[in-house]
């Protein structure tokens, strides 16, 4: 059995469809990974599947008024959450026939209907909520009753969670709810420790601790302090008549959910430390404890296998937070000896998480919409989810936590692109932007991530691509070899130049997501070429003085092949080149590798921080064409009334 579909409306960020979304997912039987950023809307996801299933931890779960979705100031009065299982095996059938959906093909499913409404408050008193959950779609069913409340909750992990404390002996602790659930617990309740026969060693809990009391109350120290107790003062409060005695017990009674209360689950210490010492485990290690506890009991128990982790990662480092997303990727993948599936729905703010995870598995939250990124959802084809599972790594998957994504095909770009708009008064970092460098393959392939199969659908995340035309200039054919290919601009007529550029952009642009192509050759030369010449000479003079001296420019050095650029420059500017030709020369020492390009970006950003080079409006206003339109993309500036 497993959670097939999940639908709420007017729950919390999700609205009645109107003027904001309603809830409905289609969940996999298998891994489920909910990514976004903030405030998007991932955990009130998981609180839905909560608030309709209720958990195996028995916590107190309760609809509030501050639940019901509002809008401007008006709160709606009413609210469904409607949870939809499915894969049933014939004895869970047979355990709640009753409250089964017949589907037009046959098959069966187990709808739970939550429906909640407000009740206008009397006399200043506070409102309250009235819910019931009822079978059927619509809730159109008889009332859910124990038998499938016992057989469908779903066990929760909240985020930040206390890993030690859970395991720790208390009452109702979650370990004892996880023993006494375990397909064995069954007949260990019996006592049948033998007083007759105290020397013989029961098979069952209670009979064994029914034998440890019986033992350990017969030792030289608990007896003689027991005696002690009895003897020197408790005879002496006592009235005539009265008999006033103490016992020294481990557990207060002989039942088993009080022995089960004492039990503790704790690491052991490093290998070189004695096993038997107590020892301190780090937060990380104890999570991943909790969370392996919490998967013995899916996969042998004969209730609903359905996992939600919030935030998975919380206290691992990024090496372990990948071997726990393998775990849990088989564990829901497949049945390992003998052992069922287990159904994972997890919400995760880890780019190492989502890296490692099959782009299939995740669905993006935007503004309370989710758009899940399996195949036939997007416009990714089966060759591109195999190309990303391979490639996609930490940095890349950044994209999936983003409010605007660039995706730019080298170093120069992820290094300079952030300064420009940051000296444009357009901070990535204010705007949510996330720099993707996909290098020289690969950006057709990241660029369909986020466009929907459905061209009715957009998802409201902008992405902008960039990429070089590679189309050289007639004015660089001074050091660019002339081959029998098709390379310069005399080669092509303007049609086929823009026949060119219009093939670069549909190949991957749609949705919210355009490709914007360098209006005449490469990033560096285009910056030149249309006001940005004395920033990008500077910039490529000092990489230049920095690879003579292995990358490594001191303060003094640094000024000195300034103060030269800039003599140079004023020289050159007025020589009176062409804007062609002013930009191939500046140019051609990073086309013959006189100079890094990755290097030149560094310094570029750092002149641009230095405010000489333009900024603001002005600034923007001599970037190419190509990137004044992908920055209007990714860092809209709000429309005035």
């Amino acid at each position: 059995m497993f959670l097939k579909r999940i639908r709420a409306q007017n729950f919390r960020v999700f609205g009645n469809g109107e003027r904001t979304p309603v809830l409905d997912w289609e969940l996999s039987p298998g891994l489920n990974i909910l990514v976004g950023e903030n405030d998007a809307g991932k955990s009130t996801v998981i609180d839905a599947i909560r608030q309709v299933l209720w958990t195996t931890s028995y916590e107190f779960i309760r609809l509030l008024d501050t639940d019901f979705h509002i809008a401007g100031s008006t709160r709606a009065d009413s609210l469904f959450i409607e949870a939809t299982l499915a894969g049933l095996s014939p004895d869970q059938e047979a355990a709640v026939v009753e409250w089964l959906s017949y589907e037009p093909d046959g098959s069966v499913s187990l709808t739970l209907h939550l429906s909640a409404r407000r009740i206008a408050s009397r006399h200043g008193k506070r409102e309250r909520v009235e819910a019931v959950t009822r079978a059927g779609k619509q809730g159109d069913g008889p009332e859910i009753g124990a038998a499938v409340r016992d057989l469908v909750r779903a066990t929760y992990l909240r985020p930040l969670r206390d890993a030690e404390a859970e395991l720790s002996p208390r009452r109702l602790s979650r370990l004892s709810q996880i023993l006494g659930a375990h397909k064995d617990i069954e007949g260990q309740e019996k006592n049948d420790f033998d007083a007759a026969n105290p020397a013989a060693i029961p098979k069952n809990l209670v009979g064994m601790m029914a034998f440890a009391q019986h033992h350990l109350g017969k030792h030289a120290v608990i007896g003689g302090v027991e005696q002690a107790i009895n003897t020197q003062y408790l005879k002496e409060f006592a009235f005539s008549g009265d008999h006033l005695a103490s016992r020294i017990r481990i557990a207060p009674d002989l039942s088993l959910q009080a022995i089960l209360e004492k039990f503790e689950l704790s690491l052991q210490p490093k290998g070189h430390i004695t096993p038997d010492e107590r020892c301190t485990r780090g937060l990380g290690y104890n999570n991943a404890l909790f969370m392996a506890t919490e998967l013995v009991l899916l996969s042998d128990g004969d209730e609903l296998a359905l996992l939600l982790i919030e935030e998975p990662e919380a206290h691992l480092h990024p090496q372990l937070q990948e071997r726990v997303q393998i775990l849990l990727e088989k564990k829901s993948s497949q049945v390992d000896q003998g052992k069922r599936s287990v159904q994972v729905v997890m919400s995760t703010h880890s780019p190492s998480l989502a890296a490692g995870a099959d782009i299939a598995h995740l669905t993006l939250v935007s503004n309370g919409q989710l758009f899940p990124l399996g195949h036939g959802q997007t416009k990714l084809k089966t060759s591109d989810y195999e190309f990303l599972r391979r490639f996609i790594d930490a940095t890349k998957a950044n994209l999936f936590f983003a409010r605007g994504v660039a995706i730019v095909e080298g170093p120069a770009e992820a290094l300079l692109l952030p300064a420009l708009a940051k000296a444009c008064d357009r901070s990535f970092s204010d705007h949510g932007v996330s720099i993707v460098n996909v290098g020289s393959v690969g950006l057709y392939h990241y660029a369909r991530i986020l466009q929907r199969a459905d061209d009715k659908v957009v998802l409201p995340i902008p992405v902008a691509c960039l990429t070089d035309r590679d189309v050289v200039p007639d004015a660089a054919t001074d050091y660019v070899d002339k081959s029998n290919e098709k390379r310069f601009d005399s080669d092509y007529t303007d049609l086929e130049l823009a026949d060119r550029v219009k093939g670069k952009e549909t190949r991957a642009q749609g949705g919210s997501t355009i490709v914007c192509v360098s209006d005449r050759w490469t990033f560096e030369y285009d910056l030149a070429r249309f006001g940005c010449g004395e920033l990008m000479y500077c910039a490529i003079a000092l990489a230049k003085a920095a690879k003579t001296k292995d990358e490594m420019l001191d303060e003094k050095d640094e000024l000195l092949a300034l103060t030269v650029a800039h003599d140079e420059w004023t020289a050159l500017k007025t020589a009176g080149h062409s804007d062609d030709k002013l930009a191939a020369l500046i140019y051609q020492p990073l086309h013959e590798k006189k100079a890094s390009k990755a290097v030149c970006a560094q310094y570029a950003a750092h002149l641009l921080a230095t405010k000489k080079y333009g900024a603001g409006d002005d600034l923007f206003n001599r970037l190419p064409p190509y990137l004044q339109r992908a920055l209007q993309h990714l860092t809209p500036r709000p429309t005035t009334p």
